[in-house]
């Protein structure tokens, strides 16, 4: 099989495989925009005044914002990861059209280095509807064996599902796959502090999914954040 035919065979798999939402109030068909920034770090100061007030009107004025999540590796602060979920794709195409949206694009333009957007495919989107008031973030970058993909996306899919139902410190587990690339999986996490993620990596469940798709996993990076600016929208 070409890789033309592998990619349209797992998007058509992810497409299957995305069922109800592990959130208490379904996420029905949301569009979803992953960016990763790099910020002049002269200027780190102005883009997250930029950023925070841009942020605040949108949250306020789009009821089609489902949530909209920031936040900087660890130790190097100017590199900037942004999840954006949208009700559907008309709703993201507003949010472009916005005056606060250009009014950003055209303040902070000149402190950005560099830029990359990500068109992804929702695999599984779990979470509570409130963000606790000190939250820790986790991201981690997956690529899975083609071959193993759709038993990893229902092992993933059962532990994100599992995790949202019995850990009240697991305030969202969002697992996404790039559109471009489907093997390559990327998850935003966000817990309600450090215990509330030591005592998920130590749950049944989640050793559970360790042992059952660490065969499946050919590579991995995960990543510690720090100053997340977070929301949701309550549904």
């Amino acid at each position: 099989m070409n890789r033309k035919l592998i990619l349209v065979a797992v998007v058509g798999l992810l497409t299957l495989c995305f069922g109800p939402s592990a959130s208490a109030n379904p996420i029905s068909q949301p569009y979803i925009r992953l960016a990763d920034l790099e910020v002049d770090n002269a200027r780190l100061a102005e883009f997250q005044n930029a950023a925070a007030e841009h942020i605040a009107v949108a949250k306020r004025t789009e009821p089609g914002i489902l949530a909209f999540h920031v936040a900087a590796e660890k130790g190097q602060p100017n590199r900037i990861r942004v999840f954006e979920m949208y009700a559907n794709d008309a709703a993201y195409r507003e949010h472009l059209q916005t005056p606060h949206f250009q009014t950003f694009v055209a303040a902070t333009q000149s402190m950005i280095i560099s830029r990359k957007l990500f068109d992804v495919l929702p695999v599984r989107l779990g979470e509570r509807g409130t963000i606790p008031p000190s939250p820790v973030v986790r991201i981690a970058e997956l690529e899975i064996e083609p071959t193993a993909l759709s038993a990893y996306v229902a092992a993933v899919a059962e532990e994100i599902d599992e995790s949202i139902r019995v850990e009240p410190g697991v305030a969202a587990i969002y697992s996404v796959a790039l559109k471009e690339a489907p093997t390559h999986l990327r998850f935003f996490e966000i817990y309600a502090d450090d215990v509330a993620y030591r005592q998920h990596i130590a749950s049944p469940h989640f050793r559970k999914y360790v042992d059952t798709t660490k065969e499946m996993i050919a590579a991995r990076r995960l990543l510690e954040t720090e100053s997340a600016n977070l929301y949701v929208r309550a549904r």
